[in-house]
C-alpha cells in the first residue's frame, strides 16, 4: 500500500515537473526553484529505490541504478548551477528524466500491462540519448572550468559512462523494445 501511494506521487511529482518544464521552454523562462525543489523531491524518492534494490526490498539492476542516480544527483547538485550550463540544457535535462519516469512509474503501478511495459522500454529509446547527451555535455562543461582534481575524475566519469556505456546499452534497449512488442519474456542466463 505504502507502496502505491509512494509510486503513485512519484508519478504525479515527475508528470508535474514535465509539464512546468515544457511551459519554462516554451517560455523561453529558466527552470525556477520551485521547479528544482519537486525534482529534488522526485530524485531523493528515485534515489531511495536504489537503497531497496540494495537491501532487496525491490527487483533491479543495482548497478544501473546506482549510475543512474549518481548522474543524477551529479547534474542536480554541480552543474544545474554551475555557470558554463545554460538553462536551455537544465530544461534539456529534465524533460528527459520526467518523461522517462512518466513512463516508468505506470508500468511500476501496473506491472502486469503489456501495453504500458512496451511504453516503459519504448520512451527511453528518444529520452536516453536526450538525457545521456546532455548530461554528458553539461559534465564537460564544468569539467573544463574546475580545478578540483576530484571533481574533474567525478565529471570525467559522466561523460564516459554516458557516451561509452550510453553506445554499448542503446542496442539492449532497442532488443527489450523488440522482445516486448512480440510479447517474449526475457531469455534466462
Amino acid at each position: 500500500m505504502i507502496r502505491t501511494v509512494v509510486n503513485t506521487a512519484s508519478l504525479l511529482g515527475w508528470s508535474w515537473i514535465a509539464f512546468h518544464t515544457i511551459q519554462a521552454i516554451l517560455a523561453d523562462n529558466p527552470a525556477g526553484e520551485d521547479l528544482l525543489q519537486v525534482v529534488l523531491i522526485a530524485q531523493v524518492v528515485c534515489a531511495s529505490e536504489t537503497l531497496q534494490i540494495a537491501f532487496g526490498i525491490l527487483r533491479g539492476d543495482l548497478a544501473l541504478s546506482f549510475v543512474v542516480q549518481y548522474t543524477r544527483l551529479m547534474m542536480y547538485f554541480i552543474t544545474f548551477p554551475h555557470t558554463s550550463v545554460s538553462s536551455d540544457v537544465v530544461k534539456t535535462i529534465l524533460l528527459a528524466w520526467s518523461l522517462t519516469e512518466m513512463a516508468r512509474f505506470p508500468m511500476v503501478l501496473f506491472p502486469k500491462s503489456k501495453n504500458l511495459r512496451t511504453i516503459r522500454y519504448a520512451v527511453p529509446l528518444i529520452t536516453f540519448p536526450m538525457g545521456a547527451g546532455t548530461e554528458a555535455y553539461a559534465a564537460y562543461l564544468v569539467f573544463l572550468t574546475t580545478e578540483n582534481m576530484l571533481l574533474k575524475a567525478a565529471l570525467g566519469l559522466i561523460v564516459l559512462v554516458n557516451v561509452v556505456g550510453g553506445t554499448v546499452w542503446y542496442p539492449g534497449m532497442v532488443k527489450k523494445v523488440t522482445r516486448s512488442l512480440k510479447g517474449e519474456k526475457k531469455k534466462a542466463k
